[in-house]
């Protein structure tokens, strides 16, 4: 359900009338700053036209320079030709009356139904005629009910009888309505029906060109409307193609997913799987202690490969927008350490944590991975070298990940082959929480990596 309008200013039809009622009556205009489609979110102002801006101008001042003659030549007509002190004071009265009434043309297209009775009321009592009420009736016909066009049309019409029955009963040379043919002719009067002819032509032409702009009016309002039907539509058409090519995105996303899903599970879940069988084989089958923990660690290695794996196949799969793996903590970070540490790599670590549990499961989950790859990297490219790690992690500070290198010695075996998308990958991790990462070959000789991370406390 739409709020009822508003109600309307002075002149204007009342609420729920939109002008004419009955049979025939043209669509309600929209208020002000809204739109006559219902449901369309934007506010619709129709354009304005720069030519109507124009007459509208030009028509104000014809209608106060129009205004301001007639009223001045009644006054002047009506002026006796000996004025006392009183007399003069009204005169100047009069005088300013008729400035009023040409300033109010201004307003005739807002207030029209105020200007029209304000106006007739003072040609009614005064001398300064009708002319002004003329002007302001065709805005009423234009713009308001049927009501109150009768009620302005009635007392038009009576300021036009008092204006003409002033005009028939002055002296012969200050009749406005009369004519002398030659100088010392015969002087022609109009008579009770030329006036009456002429006071209705004038009315009729004032209701004439009242609907003549209601219909121009209501074209206007067709036109907009027909327009704002044409942008709802528009907007509608570039919504469902916006939708559309969302939808199309999102299932091209999806199918992207499920291929890798399917290579993982066929290539690199498989592998895994030997390596794990391999690793437990070795394991039960050797009688050296030192091989069946490399074996057992081997395989321990590869459950825990195989588990993240299909935890991350199956999102990929269901297209969830998280990865649902499990959520590290720093306290896991030990853990870790001491696992790297059974599987042979010389470590020196120093773990600073404060408050570790409020830690954000994002932050945590970055760190862990930092770590990890920067010791995978440094088992790769250099094993057998003693690694350094170093992270330092406190609210408001954030937390600071160091892990230090040396190359590898000659004597190494040719290092496992990397793919180049580690040292990436942690860099889009840490840029992802507003952070900061370097890694590469220093002056001394050693690679280093290097990140922090904001850390900002829930409240």
């Amino acid at each position: 359900m739409h709020p009822p309008p508003p109600p309307s200013p002075p002149g204007g039809p009342p609420p729920g009338a939109g002008g004419w009622t009955g049979y025939g009556a043209p669509p309600p205009l929209p208020p002000p700053g809204s739109h006559p489609i219902p449901g369309l979110a934007v506010p619709y102002r129709p354009a304005r036209r720069p030519g109507r801006t124009v007459r509208n101008v030009l028509g104000t001042v014809g209608a106060v320079v129009v205004t301001w003659f007639c009223a001045v030549t009644g006054w002047a007509m009506a002026a006796p030709d000996v004025m006392t002190g009183a007399g003069l004071a009204v005169e100047v009265l009069w005088f300013f009356v008729a400035g009023g009434v040409a300033t109010a043309m201004v307003w005739r297209q807002r207030y029209p139904v105020v200007v029209c009775l304000a106006t007739a009321v003072v040609g009614i009592v005064s001398p300064l005629g009708a002319v002004a009420p003329l002007i302001a009736l065709p805005w009423v016909v234009a713009r308001t009910d049927w009501r109150r066009s009768l009620l302005c049309g009635a007392a038009t019409a009576a300021a036009l009888v008092a204006t003409f029955w002033r005009d028939g009963s002055r002296t012969a040379e200050n009749v406005i309505f009369s004519a002398t043919l030659e100088d010392g002719g015969p002087t022609t009067y109009m008579s009770p029906l030329g006036y009456t002819i002429l006071g209705a032509l004038a009315l009729g032409l004032a209701v004439g060109v009242g609907l003549l702009r209601r219909l121009a009016t209501r074209a206007d309002a067709d036109a907009d409307a027909a327009r704002a039907v044409a942008a709802a539509e528009a907007g509608r058409a570039a919504t469902w193609q916006q939708q559309s090519q969302s939808l199309q995105t999102e299932l091209t996303r999806q199918e992207e997913r499920e291929l890798i899903a399917r290579e993982m599970h066929d290539t690199v879940a498989h592998q895994l799987s030997l390596m794990s069988l391999q690793a437990s084989v070795l394991e039960v089958s050797s009688d050296d202690g030192e091989v069946g923990d490399a074996a057992r660690s081997m395989r321990a290695s590869a459950h825990h490969a195989l588990e993240e794996m299909r935890t991350l196949i199956t999102s990929l799969r269901e297209g969830a927008d998280d990865y649902g793996a499990r959520s590290w903590s720093l306290d896991d970070l030990g853990d870790l350490l001491e696992s790297a540490r059974e599987r042979g790599v010389d470590l020196v670590a120093t773990v600073f944590v404060s408050d570790g549990d409020d830690a954000p499961a994002t932050l945590t989950r970055t760190v862990y991975r930092v770590v990890q790859e920067s010791l995978t990297n440094a088992t790769k490219h250099a094993p057998g070298t003693r690694v350094a790690v170093q992270v330092r992690a406190r609210p408001r500070d954030g937390i600071d990940i160091t892990v230090r290198n040396p190359p590898a010695s000659a004597l190494t075996p040719d290092a496992v082959p990397g793919s180049g998308a580690g040292i990436v990958g942690m860099r889009e991790r840490c840029e992802a929480l507003d952070g900061s990462f370097d890694a590469g070959w220093q002056d001394d000789g050693t690679f280093l990596v290097r990140a922090h991370l904001p850390w900002v406390p829930a409240p």
